[in-house]
C-alpha cells in the first residue's frame, strides 16, 4: 500500500468546523470511545488498508454508492422495506450504517465485536417474503455476503476514483480481506460472545487466528478478483422493484439541511457515474458514458475542497491515540 501523500493535518479551522458539524448531523454522533480500550490497535489497526480508504472523504460518496448498490438487490431491498425505519426516521438507517462501518474499522476490538453483536441481534427478526413471493431473511449467508461486497467495492471504487493517493494492488487485496473479516463477524457461526469473554481470543481475532467460516470457506472474498467474481455472480440477481423505486427517491432528495444539499446532490450524481453500467442499468438509471464520467469529475473536485477544509479524518486521529497509547 502506498503511503498517504502530505497534505494539511488540521484543515482550515473556520470551514473544518463548518463541515464537520454538518457530517455529523448526516452520519451522526461518534462510534467509538478512544478513551476505552488503550493500547488496542481494533481488528484494522494502524497503517492498514481500511484506516486509509475509509479514514478518506472520498469514503463518503463510497458510502452512498454502497446505498444505491444494495437497493438493486430485490431481497435485500424487502427487508429495508419492510422492518427498516427509513421512511419515518429518513437519515436513522444511515446513521447506523455510519456507525457500523465507523466501529468496525477504527474501534477497539471489543468495541468492534459489540458492534456485530448489535447487529445479529437485530438480524434474526429481519425476515418475510419479497413482493416477487420469495423469502428472505437478513442472516442468509448469501445477503449477509451481497450487503458486505456492495460496501467493500464502493468503497475501493471510492478510493480509486477520488483518493488523492489509491491504494495499490497489494493494499486493495489487504482490503477486501480486512472488511471481508469484519462482514464474516455477523455469520451466526461465530462465537462473539465467547471472543469478548476471553482476551486470548481477541487477541487470537486481530491476528487471524480465529476459525471465520464465511471467509475461510471462499463465501466472502479475500483478495480483489475475488471480490469482482463475487460481484459478477450476483449480477443475475439484481434489479430493481417498486420497493427500490420508493428508496431511491428518498436517496434522490432526503430531508438534509440546505446547507449540505448541494454537495449532497454532487455526491449522488458522482456515486451513480461510479457505478459499473450493468449496475447503473439493474437501478433504471439512464446515464450516458459522457454524463457518468462528468459526475465523477465534479465529485472529485467536491472532495477535494472537502478534504482540504477538513483535514485527516478525526477517526484516524482518535483511532490512532488509543492505538498507541500505554496501557494501564
Amino acid at each position: 500500500m502506498r503511503p498517504p501523500l502530505p497534505r494539511r493535518s488540521d484543515g482550515l479551522p473556520g470551514a473544518r468546523a463548518l463541515v464537520r458539524r454538518q457530517l455529523g448531523r448526516l452520519f451522526g454522533p461518534p462510534s467509538f470511545d478512544p478513551a476505552t480500550d488503550a493500547g488496542d490497535p481494533g481488528l484494522c489497526g494502524p497503517g492498514s488498508a481500511s484506516w486509509h480508504v475509509i479514514g478518506e472523504p472520498a469514503a463518503i460518496a463510497g458510502g452512498l454508492r454502497a446505498l444505491l448498490l444494495q437497493v438493486a438487490h430485490p431481497l435485500a431491498m424487502a427487508g429495508v422495506a419492510d422492518h427498516s425505519a427509513f421512511r419515518t426516521d429518513p437519515l436513522g438507517r444511515l446513521h447506523r450504517t455510519s456507525a457500523y462501518v465507523t466501529a468496525s474499522t477504527f474501534g477497539s476490538t471489543t468495541e468492534a465485536l459489540r458492534v456485530a453483536r448489535q447487529v445479529r441481534r437485530v438480524h434474526p427478526h429481519v425476515r418475510g417474503t419479497a413482493p416477487d413471493g420469495r423469502s428472505y431473511r437478513a442472516d442468509d449467508p448469501r445477503l449477509l455476503t451481497w450487503v458486505g461486497v456492495a460496501l467493500t467495492s464502493s468503497f475501493l471504487a471510492a478510493d480509486r476514483l477520488w483518493s488523492p493517493q489509491p491504494l495499490d494492488a497489494a493494499g486493495r487485496d489487504a482490503f477486501v480481506r480486512e472488511q471481508s473479516a469484519i462482514a464474516a463477524l455477523l455469520d451466526p457461526a461465530v462465537d462473539v460472545d465467547g471472543m469478548l469473554a476471553d482476551p486470548a481470543a481477541l487477541a487470537a481475532l486481530r491476528a487471524g487466528q480465529v476459525p471465520l467460516p464465511m471467509l475461510d470457506t471462499g463465501i466472502l472474498p479475500s483478495n480483489e478478483v475475488e471480490l469482482q467474481a463475487t460481484l459478477d455472480d450476483f449480477a443475475p440477481e439484481l434489479g430493481v422493484n417498486d420497493q427500490g423505486r420508493a428508496a431511491l427517491r428518498f436517496l434522490r432528495w432526503p430531508p438534509l439541511p440546505v446547507a449540505v444539499r448541494g454537495a449532497y446532490l454532487v455526491l449522488y450524481a458522482g456515486a451513480i457515474g461510479s457505478l459499473a453500467p450493468r449496475e447503473r442499468r439493474a437501478l433504471e438509471f439512464a446515464l450516458p458514458t459522457p454524463a457518468a464520467t462528468a459526475a465523477v469529475v465534479q465529485t472529485r473536485a467536491m472532495l477535494a475542497a472537502m478534504r482540504a477544509a477538513t483535514g485527516v479524518s478525526p477517526n484516524v486521529g482518535a483511532a490512532r491515540r488509543r492505538a498507541t497509547a500505554s496501557t494501564p
